[in-house]
């Protein structure tokens, strides 16, 4: 039973469709049950013993046939292990050449991949020993029918003279070993076949198999290089279009802070000149007309009152609007801020959301997961007791006891609970579905052995009454495996549906997340690109309204240096607002990696619980 079991291990419908290949093999084989009875179509191969009562001589001829048959058997069983041989030797050197590639190449296969076909190399190993140990069973229980049929024959031939009716009975008795043989014979022919049969397309499947794990493998370099690529060039790409904005805007400023020295020194030169033109002008009228000093003094006076009125006007509309200008960046800086703490503020509430949600669907799932297989494992139960109290009731008729009880089943219940379990609407989780997959594959396994051991145990017991009830709670049990198998088939149809439907919901769940956050991310640049935009409006403004200064403005040293400290915080505020526009990005990015690292986790731990 366990050597069967192990058999049907070698389908991993998961790793298939994790690793988008074919399905690496069929279902569960439909295990062998029945009594082996001569065949009804056909004449038997072996010719009869033939009740010659005359003579009083049996005829070995169906003897000499059968020593025959089974040396053609065991021929065959050598040819087979020489054959065995060969292709563990095929298997050997293939494992070996791969290891060497493995060490050779640069990028070789991973660790998961080289123990999958180990696995699949010791599940072919055990095929093997379990058909030998088959093969080993057969042979002795053929040598113990040949002993048996050789005693029986040199006892005929000790007798010289032997009562008919013993002579009938010993033919009939031959004639019943020779009709096993002959079935067993016909039985291991075909078990052979069958091995064989399925040791060629094992060998293919694997190969197949080890060429698909080579291409997969080296397409998922060729991509994880060039997604590489790509990063470092969006990146370096990125980091020059930074720099380049950094060194425009400090060229910008220091054009600005010169031309805005510059043309407050020849104002000031300007001034200056005039002042003293003016008084060489003064003193030569004041030598020439005396006359006429003090109107002139007069004049001047209210002209320079006049000019220094305006000029006043003019520096205090100046500065009103400049303190107007910084209250407005402040107020465009605070906005940015606090958009940025509302979207931080928003995803936090956007992740909590997600992880509440999926956590109680997860919690959902497992409730109802933990339920179907509580089902089956009641399903087992029962199964199991009813099997025990009818080998109890086999081995009381065998004891010859009368009044024997017989169990009974309740066939109809059974097949509306797998019925349920199989036509279950509610949404199971890939680790759920595989697990409610193996246990069904394991119950029913186990009861075809039981069942079929349990034929072959009525099928020696003699005619009666309890036999009869025994064999209809049999055919009962045949019916409870038919649907058993219906159910098994709707639930892999649920496995090979619903698998690659919800990886392929997962990684569009990961692609939207992803666009999103690049989405918000591009939001942000353009809007930082803008508010620089307006920065740079605003500085323009600055520099055509500080050339607009007359040149005797006597304030115009300390009008230069209130433009140079607004300059400066202009400086400080664009790196403030460049750190910030970095900082965003980069939690975002690191945000988005820890995301895809979480979803990676995930699927390599649901990728260790299916090959555990």
């Amino acid at each position: 039973m366990a050597a069967r079991r192990a058999r049907s291990q070698n389908r991993d419908t998961a790793k298939d469709i994790i690793l988008g290949l074919a399905p690496s093999g069929q279902g569960p084989r439909q295990p062998k049950e029945g009594v082996a009875y001569a065949p009804k179509t056909e004449e038997p191969k072996v010719e009869r013993v033939e009740r010659v009562i005359v003579d009083r001589r049996p005829d070995s001829s169906a003897i000499r046939q059968l020593q025959n048959q089974l040396e053609e058997v065991k021929r065959q069983n050598r040819t087979l292990l020489e054959n065995e041989q060969a292709a563990r030797k095929r298997l050997e050197a293939n494992q070996d050449a791969l290891q060497r590639r493995m060490f050779d190449a640069d990028n070789g296969m991973r660790a998961r991949d080289y123990d999958e076909l180990r696995r699949q190399i010791s599940s072919v190993d055990g095929k093997m020993m379990s058909l030998n140990n088959d093969i080993n069973g057969l042979r002795s229980a053929m040598d113990r029918q040949m002993s048996d049929l050789l005693h029986i024959n040199n006892e005929m031939k000790s007798r010289p003279v032997v009562d008919p009716s013993k002579i009938a009975s010993s033919a009939q008795q031959m004639d019943g070993k020779v009709r096993d043989l002959h079935s067993q014979v016909m039985l291991l022919k075909q078990t052979l076949d069958t091995e064989r049969h399925e040791r060629v397309k094992e060998g293919n499947a694997l190969n197949s198999t080890l060429q698909r794990l080579q291409d997969y493998i080296k397409q998922q370099d060729a991509s994880r290089a060039e997604v590489l690529n790509n990063i470092t060039r969006k990146g370096d790409l990125d980091k020059e279009k930074l720099t380049e904005e950094a060194r425009r805007l400090n060229e910008k400023i220091g054009l600005i802070t010169a031309e805005v020295t510059r043309n407050t020194s020849e104002s000031q030169r300007k001034l200056r000149d005039d002042l003293f033109q003016k008084c060489a002008a003064l003193e030569a009228a004041l030598k020439a007309q005396n006359e006429k000093s003090s109107d002139n003094q007069r004049d001047l006076r209210r002209a320079l009152e006049e000019r220094l009125r305006s000029q006043e006007e003019h520096t205090e509309t100046l500065n009103k609007q400049l303190l107007t200008d910084r209250a407005k960046q402040k107020e465009r800086f605070q906005k940015v801020n606090e958009a940025l703490a509302a979207l931080e503020h928003h995803l936090e509430l956007g992740n909590n959301k997600m992880d509440t949600i999926i956590n109680s669907e997860i919690q959902t799932r497992k409730v109802h997961e933990k339920g179907l297989l509580t089902k089956i494992t009641e399903v087992e139960d029962k199964l199991n007791s009813y099997l025990g109290n009818l080998t109890k009731s086999i081995d009381e008729v065998k004891a010859g006891k009368e009044s024997v009880k017989i169990p009974s089943l309740d066939v109809d219940a059974l097949r509306r609970e797998m019925e349920a379990i199989a036509a279950d609407k509610n949404k199971l989780s890939m680790e759920g579905l595989l697990k409610l997959e193996e246990k069904m594959t394991r119950v029913q396994t186990g009861l075809s052995h039981d069942r079929r051991e349990i034929s072959q145990q009525i099928a020696r017991l003699e005619d009666s009454d309890d036999v009869n009830k025994l064999q209809e709670q049999l055919n009962r049990l045949g019916s409870v495996h038919g649907d058993m198998e219906k159910a098994q088939e709707k639930i892999r149809d649920k496995v090979e549906k619903q698998i690659p439907k919800d990886l392929n919901e997962l990684s569009a769940k990961a692609d939207n997340i992803r666009h999103q956050l690049n989405a918000r991310l591009d939001k942000e640049e353009e809007e930082r690109f803008l508010a620089i935009k307006e920065l740079q409006e605003a500085f323009q403004k600055l520099q055509s309204k500080s050339s607009s200064f007359p040149s005797n403005d006597p304030l115009g040293p300390g009008s230069s240096a209130q433009i140079k400290r607004d300059l400066d915080e202009c400086k400080v505020a664009i790196k403030k607002l460049a750190e910030s526009v970095t900082t965003v990005k980069n939690v975002l990015d690191k945000k988005i990696s820890d995301e895809s690292k979480k979803r990676e986790a995930d699927i390599n731990r649901l990728a260790r619980s299916v090959n555990s």
